[in-house]
């Protein structure tokens, strides 16, 4: 990995925008993209999608420069069966910003305004660079049911597992979360009345709701047994296989909710809204914020698997 300096700057086109990067989350995917292990990506690649930055010119007539926003860093075409019927989260055309195109990871991003969401004077960077992982569990806590006093539990405590957990929490679930990594764990302490153990303290046990996040086979299948019947098993997370039970599952009236990433701008709107709230806050999560110079370091702190969500920081952004 190395830093590209001087790279030529294209003329903004009716529509588009520059911004000046001023925080950006290390995601999981950015993580396999450094590893080598999305076949899909193009390298050399630059990463990162989870940013937040000010607009420093504009050829929208609704975004003035100035304005800080969040973007969405999946691209639709806006014409399929899917857009048109507002889930672009599944355009047949979709491409994804820092995986299969360059990324965010700059002092500078340009990009249509179509893919930016304008953010409130209110919101901190800290909250504001939440808003796109915290709207893949907005997107699928939609698909199920979490009524108040219902059991939930929540599988891995990555970034997406401990903003599952939370946000479970927040609107009346009993949750339970579980991980083999106690370090993650810790981070969901300052929520109250919330269960958090291993996977071995919880065998015997069901659940209302059971969310994965963890994306691995073994995590998957042993969900199953995990499931009240009639309960709702929400996948979040991704794994190539898994066995599905499909006689426990009809017999019990068991449902499984696929779910992957959010439908802009409703998803990152509501979680907006939820940022704002602040009887919710996520920005614990946040285990560092590293500057951009020190992107090396950020990384191999990402990759250890024993923070949270790592964040770098661009010149010129001040911790709000």
């Amino acid at each position: 990995m190395h830093v590209r300096d001087a790279l030529p700057l294209p003329l903004l086109q009716d529509g588009e925008v520059r911004i000046k990067l001023l925080y950006g989350g290390i995601c999981g995917s950015d993580l396999s993209v450094f590893k080598g292990r999305l076949p899909h990506a193009q390298y050399p690649l630059r990463p990162g999608h989870e940013v937040v930055g000010e607009v420093i010119e504009s050829r929208a007539s609704h975004i003035n420069e100035g304005k800080r926003v969040v973007i969405t860093p999946n691209t639709f075409c806006g014409k399929c069966e899917f857009c048109l019927k507002g889930k672009p989260n599944i355009c047949l055309e979709k491409q994804s910003i820092g995986i299969t195109c360059d990324g965010g990871f700059a002092e500078e991003l340009h990009i249509h305004s179509r893919y930016c969401l304008p953010i409130p004077d209110e919101l901190s960077n800290e909250a504001a660079v939440l808003i796109e992982p915290l709207s893949v569990i907005v997107h699928g806590m939609k698909q199920i049911t979490i009524q108040p006093g219902m059991s939930v539990l929540v599988v891995g405590c990555g970034t997406e597992g401990l903003l599952a957990a939370a946000l479970a929490r927040h609107v009346g679930g009993e949750v339970t979360a579980i991980d083999i990594n106690a370090s993650k764990l810790a981070m969901l302490r300052s929520f109250h009345d919330m269960t958090l153990g291993h996977p071995m303290d919880i065998a015997g046990n069901q659940y209302d709701v059971v969310i994965e996040a963890a994306g691995t086979k073994q995590s998957v299948e042993s969900c199953f047994s995990l499931l009240k019947p009639g309960g709702e098993l929400l996948l979040i997370g991704i794994t190539p296989e898994a066995t599905i039970p499909v006689a426990q599952v009809v017999r019990k009236e068991q449902k499984i909710v696929g779910s992957i990433i959010y439908e802009f701008p409703t998803d990152f709107q509501t979680s907006v809204t939820y940022l704002l709230d602040e009887q919710f806050d996520p920005t614990v999560f946040i285990s560092k914020i590293k500057p951009f110079y020190e992107y090396e370091e950020a990384y191999q702190m990402a990759l250890s698997g024993n923070y949270a969500k790592i964040v770098l920081q661009f010149k010129g952004a001040a911790v709000s």
